[in-house]
């Protein structure tokens, strides 16, 4: 992870493919970093989001339901855009991020 002004880029590379990503979850803004990887997917230590790293689309996310009469305060609270992915490359063994 590495910081550019006030943006956090996550960066990495799984299966051999690079990813660079804005560091901060979609859903509640905690850090990307803190969490793991799984299969395509960065996976929020805070809530369960996952999130692929190479499309930025929600995969999955955590059910919260504790038992079937529990209901939500606001359906709201579970939304969340895709993660923000920056175009990278490598060249001559130096990795370039556009952020």
């Amino acid at each position: 992870m590495f910081k550019v002004d006030h943006t956090e880029v996550l960066v990495g590379r799984l299966h051999g493919r690079l990813f660079a990503c804005n560091n901060s979850c979609p859903h509640r803004g905690a850090s990307l970093v803190k969490g793991e990887l799984k299969g395509d997917n960065v996976v929020c230590w805070m809530h369960g989001y996952e999130f692929n790293v190479f499309t930025g689309k929600l995969e999955n996310m955590k059910s919260w339901k504790k038992e079937d009469t529990w209901m939500e305060q606001s359906s709201e609270w579970r939304r969340a855009c895709d993660l923000i992915l920056y175009p990278i490359m490598e060249k001559e063994e130096t990795i370039y991020v556009c952020v």
